[in-house]
């Protein structure tokens, strides 16, 4: 009889994360757990997240300038921060 859900990692951590074993859940049963989803994105920040999603991908300052340029948008720096923290993540989680 093989054990439900996914195979052990291989490497130094063998561990299955909590992620993985909902997302197992979600396979077998074909219903997505709530705990697989986020926080709702605070409204202060929607703006952010949906020129995120508009500018990306861009992998430099130039090209996000760019971006900014075409659209007539002029950003202050500390949405210039948010917008490359997310592309951040969006880097290191593509890369697990």
């Amino acid at each position: 009889m093989k054990p439900a859900g996914p195979r052990p990692k291989t490497g130094p951590d063998k561990r299955i994360t909590i992620r993985a074993q909902l997302e197992a859940i979600a396979e077998k049963t074909g219903k997505r757990p709530a705990s697989l989803d986020g926080p709702d994105c605070p409204p202060e920040l929607a703006y952010v997240w949906e020129w995120y999603c508009s500018a990306r991908p861009f992998e430099s300052m130039a090209e996000l300038k760019a971006w900014a340029d075409l659209y007539g948008m002029s950003l202050r720096p500390y949405e210039i921060d948010l917008l490359r923290r997310l592309a951040a993540v969006e880097h290191k989680v593509a890369m697990q």
